[in-house]
């Protein structure tokens, strides 16, 4: 038991570290953007310097005309208003300009299925750090989007297609998400709270130390899908975890009533007090998997699955299944 909270707080870790790293990589792509447009404009300057020193050691007048300049005064004013204008323009009215004319994008694609367009335009505004909060797309196609770290709180995906999308580190509080079609979305270290997540297709999805905290997974798809090291609590009756990788996953008390797990690897998973009535564990593996204090198990679901000698039981359950306590 002690070896398995060990390894849940070492993946607990490296989530936490994986989403500082990708905000610090963002912070220092915009600290060399800011770098770049100086070191152009200094350039810039250089090369109006040297052209000034060119025709003062070519001509007379030239001589004249820069002299008259310095004494007015007039050249360094604005160069230093060249300058400042120039990053003001292009800090906040460049980048506030793209970003409404990614929005007028989107709203221009309402009630179309498919626009690469607005998959694009969703791109840009990631990247230019827009939150996508009570974003409203249902049943709209975003095949293979790439939204890192995207916060969806409140949004609506009711039906969307995400097949094979980038959504890692993304936070998805109160989101919608029924019926979404995600078979093959890399979902990565993101986070769920009170999401709805009834008969989404999350087949062949990567949720690898995803939190799923309050979620509701009734009969979702999640066969073959990359579970490792992930925190659920919800309702998942019914849902498909056909050899889905459930390795060192924490589903405490989860309600888990006919459930599939044929195939799965369950390996190290921590299903303590969960209600597993009428699951399915044909094949699965079971090395190390804690069943204590389960509600709803039976022997026969039990001894259909892989080293379930090997598995942590209550003290009543061991003896049901002529088995010395550990």
């Amino acid at each position: 038991m002690f070896s398995i909270n060990k390894y849940l707080s070492s993946l607990n870790n490296q989530r936490k570290f994986a989403r500082l790293l990708r905000s610090t990589l963002r912070f220092i792509y915009s600290l060399l953007e800011i770098a770049t447009i100086l070191l152009t404009v200094i350039l810039l300057i250089l090369g109006i310097i040297y052209i000034e020193d060119t025709i003062e050691q070519k001509t007379e007048w030239g001589k004249a005309f820069l002299q008259s300049l310095e004494d007015s005064e007039i050249l360094g004013t604005i160069e230093n208003i060249s300058v400042v204008t120039a990053l003001v323009i292009y800090l906040r009215w460049g980048k506030k300009k793209s970003h409404y004319q990614a929005w007028q994008v989107i709203d221009s694609a309402q009630g179309l299925q498919i626009s690469y367009a607005r998959i694009k335009a969703l791109e840009e505004l990631v990247k230019g750090g827009v939150c996508l909060k009570g974003l409203s797309l249902p049943k709209t196609n975003l095949d293979q989007v790439n939204l890192v770290d995207v916060d969806f709180k409140e949004a609506n995906l009711q039906g969307a297609k995400l097949l094979e999308a980038n959504l890692r580190g993304g936070k998805f509080e109160l989101t919608q998400l029924q019926g979404a079609f995600l078979w093959g979305a890399n979902l990565q270290d993101t986070f769920f709270l009170l999401t709805q997540l009834q008969k989404a297709n999350l087949c062949s999805a990567n949720l690898k130390n995803a939190d799923l905290e309050g979620v509701n997974l009734l009969e979702a798809n999640l066969q073959k899908a990359n579970l490792e090291g992930a925190y659920i609590l919800g309702n998942l009756q019914g849902v498909d975890l056909q050899e889905a990788n459930l390795k060192g996953a924490n589903l405490q008390g989860c309600y888990l009533k006919n459930a599939n797990f044929q195939g799965a690897n369950l390996k190290g998973v921590n299903l303590q007090e969960a209600n597993l009535q009428g699951a399915n564990f044909q094949d699965a593996n079971l090395q190390d998997t804690n069943l204590q204090k389960v509600k709803g198990l039976n022997p026969l679901q039990i001894k259909s699955a892989n080293n379930w000698q090997q598995a942590k039981y209550s003290r009543e359950f061991y003896s049901q299944l002529n088995l010395p306590e550990k």
